[in-house]
């Protein structure tokens, strides 16, 4: 490895990003990695290049270990975005299914509730 001091940077900076990923991902940000996503992105392609610069394997005895981490970390993550898009998909199937199954409060002549697709307004207060 030509540079070890900037291949463990860029490691702990690739930790520390996917960290940051798998604590929104807990909270409920979504927005927020978005943003992340640039900068893990970042510090994979400085992973790539220190590696393809320097001898094929790193040196070190913990390099392994730290690379199966990461790269765990990152599958978790994967899966929990997974999680988060699925649940967002059935969040917005049941918002579009409710405004579809929704009644106006207003009847037909048959007495029929008139669904909400179908209101066209000038409904009269019953007195």
């Amino acid at each position: 490895m030509n540079n070890p001091q900037a291949f463990d940077q860029t490691m702990d900076r690739l930790e520390q990003v996917l960290a940051a990923e798998r604590q929104c991902l807990a909270m409920g940000q979504v927005h927020v990695i978005a943003e992340l996503t640039a900068e893990k992105a970042d510090a994979m392609q400085a992973l790539d290049r220190l590696m393809r610069e320097g001898p094929a394997t790193p040196s070190g005895p913990e390099i392994g270990p730290r690379l199966k981490r990461i790269i765990r970390a990152a599958q978790e993550n994967a899966q929990h975005f997974g999680a988060v898009q699925q649940g967002l998909r059935k969040l917005t199937e049941r918002v579009s299914g409710a405004t579809q199954d929704a009644y106006v409060g207003a009847y037909q002549a048959n007495g029929l509730q008139t669904p909400f697709t179908k209101a066209t307004g000038n409904y009269q207060k019953k007195v």
